[in-house]
């Protein structure tokens, strides 16, 4: 029987800027390409689109006992999709930054679901997905990216880091909403 080495779980290496990210493929499979096209269309037209969940257990039917992580350096952006998801019965927490983000995880574990904003000082979103990715205790839980950068190339970056969907900004309270709980239904 093998046991957990709390070292293992002190997530804080994760924001450190001196730290690369895990290389990653720079161009991406023809599936991913078209997942791109669509995703950037459904971002102009439906304010969200989702990719392929990742499950780490199982579902919770009870949204109370869900936990999403809004990490967004403009705190008053995150407070507002934290109240949103709140509103629809989420537990909602915000970190303004990735190092604040990676200490919340090493004190109370992984969240059920990351919603996660690209452009931050430091460490951006997509280095600190990629990083999440290669973390063998954080690789399946859900990161979406919650981004007003929506060209198809900034799709694919995401998908090459292994986001699991998008939402735009500025947010719709439907669609954040729906995203999310489309993603830790799957």
């Amino acid at each position: 029987m093998s046991t957990t080495d709390e070292s293992d779980l002190d997530f804080t290496s994760l924001a450190e800027a001196s730290t690369p990210p895990p290389v990653l493929r720079s161009a991406p499979t023809p599936a991913e390409d078209q997942e791109a096209l669509i995703g950037s269309r459904s971002l102009g037209t439906e304010g969200f689109h989702l990719i392929a969940a990742r499950r780490s257990g199982a579902p919770s039917a009870d949204p109370s006992a869900q936990v999403v992580l809004v990490v967004d350096d403009d705190l008053p952006t995150g407070e507002l999709a934290a109240a949103v998801l709140r509103k629809a019965g989420f537990q909602a927490v915000v970190v303004g930054n990735p190092r604040d983000a990676a200490r919340h995880m090493s004190a109370l574990g992984p969240p059920a679901l990351v919603l996660l904003d690209v452009e931050m000082p430091g460490i951006n979103g997509f280095d600190f997905l990629a990083k999440m990715r290669a973390n063998k205790y954080l690789k399946d839980t859900p990161v979406i990216l919650f981004t007003a950068h929506s060209e198809r190339r900034h799709v694919i970056r995401g998908l090459l880091a292994g986001a699991d969907g998008y939402v735009a900004k500025p947010i719709s309270g439907t669609a954040l909403v729906e995203a999310v709980r489309t993603v830790l239904s799957a």
